[in-house]
């Protein structure tokens, strides 16, 4: 638990998920890789982050989609792990919110949070981001969200791709971001399909017990700076 306003319903150990995970691939044979790691069953500082500065003001709000209370507003979070950020969407405005995944197994993790913040029952899809995106989900959402997201290379390239494809002509694309290594080819990337790319920093305290049971690297680092990248009409994405 993070305090009454970040409480969420995850993994209790991030170790010890990682480990089993380890185990059981290895005693099948497969190769480890960073994909189908368990990363999204604890929450990871960005998302309490976007969360944070989204209610910083109301302002933040009409930037990124409107009003609360818009209920044509058609959203959708990219990596949604626990469903943390969705719940708190569902449960604190009145827009349709979908949650995605490339593991289904998450989406039990998302009822369950769904039932803690109060919010309705949010559908779920998986969600695979190295394939196109089902014809039903081209250009239906006004808002697309992803919470650390970069933290594996063949991301870089289709965050960005199947962001555009889910995307309204009008759309937006919110990340929340902590700068990690590949940060910066990720915006690269994004100004490729986005006209307008714009950064806003913020950052998220923590106590060493919360960083200890989620997504902290070093449980000594009690404070961790994020980028929100807010991405405006989407343009037609490269050829090829």
């Amino acid at each position: 638990m993070m305090g009454e306003e970040f409480a969420v319903w995850m993994a209790p150990d991030i170790d010890a998920l990682l480990n089993d995970f380890i185990e059981t691939t290895e005693s099948h044979g497969a190769e480890l890789g960073e994909q189908r790691c368990p990363f999204g069953a604890v929450l990871w500082p960005s998302a309490r982050a976007l969360w944070q500065w989204l209610n910083e003001s109301e302002e933040r709000w009409q930037l990124v989609a409107r009003r609360k209370d818009d209920t044509q507003i058609n959203a959708i979070e990219l990596g949604s792990g626990v469903g943390f950020f969705a719940a708190l969407l569902g449960a604190n405005t009145r827009w349709s919110v979908t949650a995605s995944d490339y593991e289904p197994a998450y989406a039990d993790y998302l009822h369950a949070n769904c039932l803690l913040h109060k919010s309705p029952r949010l559908p779920f899809l998986t969600l695979d981001w190295l394939e196109p995106a089902a014809e039903a989900l081209k250009k239906k959402f006004d808002l697309v969200i992803a919470c650390d997201v970069f933290y594996d290379d063949s991301h870089l390239m289709n965050v960005p791709r199947i962001a555009v494809e889910l995307l309204k002509p009008d759309g937006t694309l919110l990340l929340a971001d902590p700068e990690r290594f590949r940060f910066r080819t990720a915006l690269d990337l994004l100004r490729k399909h986005f006209s307008s790319v714009t950064l806003h920093n913020t950052s998220i305290d923590h106590t060493p017990e919360e960083a200890q049971s989620t997504g902290v690297v070093n449980p000594r680092v009690l404070s961790t700076s994020v980028q929100i990248v807010h991405c405006q009409n989407p343009l037609t994405p490269p050829a090829g």
